[in-house]
């Protein structure tokens, strides 16, 4: 039998998009703790160098990894549970429903060397796609005012909500994932190229209707 094409250089060296499995976990727990506490000041430093939440019980994370290394991850929390944006707003301050069709984004960091690469994009549009299988119809989000053209490009909108947390300030956000697929629809070239530069394992297709 032939070599399997995974195994090829080609696929090796693809920027990977995955859930994060245990092993990513605790990467990411430390890599988290290298951006938000040492890096932003977000919060504070731990001896054990490792940030969890107890949204980590129930969240999805979505990883961006070259080499089998966590290069970048998202946090997805769906519905039915407490959002992060629950410690800041009351939910009859938002200006939609919090209903079973409600995601939260959170957590999106890339590691230093890869800063300013197609893994923030990657990301993004991956928990898009994730949200939109799982039956999500409306995105929220705070994103750090240091990246948020890169949300507000791909259809969110910004609600003119700052939020603080220790020394890092960020925005509210949100979307439909209906404006999300119509503002994307205008980026279809540069989606097909980051479609081929990656090797997409979410076990969803990368583009196409969802059904739903």
């Amino acid at each position: 039998m032939g070599k399997d094409v995974r195994d090829s250089p080609l696929i090796r060296n693809k920027l990977r998009i995955a859930p994060a499995t245990a092993r990513d976990r605790d990467a990411i727990y430390r890599l988290r703790h290298d951006v938000f506490a040492r890096e932003l000041a977000q919060h504070a430093e731990n001896s054990e160098r490792r940030l969890t939440d107890p949204l980590d019980e129930y969240n999805v994370y979505i990883t961006a990894s070259l080499n089998e290394d966590v290069a970048g991850f998202i946090s997805i929390t769906p519905p039915g549970s407490s959002y992060s944006i629950d410690k800041y707003l009351s939910r009859d301050e938002l200006p939609f429903p919090v209903d079973d069709r409600l995601h939260e984004l959170r957590l999106l960091a890339v590691i230093p060397p890869h800063r300013g690469s197609q893994i923030l994009p990657a990301l993004i549009y991956a928990a898009f796609r994730w949200v939109e299988a799982h039956g999500g119809t409306r995105i929220v989000a705070i994103g750090r005012r240091e990246i948020l053209d890169i949300y507000l490009k791909a259809g969110m909108r910004a609600l003119g909500r700052q939020i603080k947390s220790g020394a890092v300030t960020f925005e509210l956000m949100t979307a439909t994932i209906r404006e999300v697929n119509e503002q994307l629809a205008r980026y279809a070239p540069l989606l097909r190229r980051l479609e081929w530069s990656l090797d997409w394992k979410l076990g969803i297709p990368f583009s196409g209707s969802l059904g739903g």
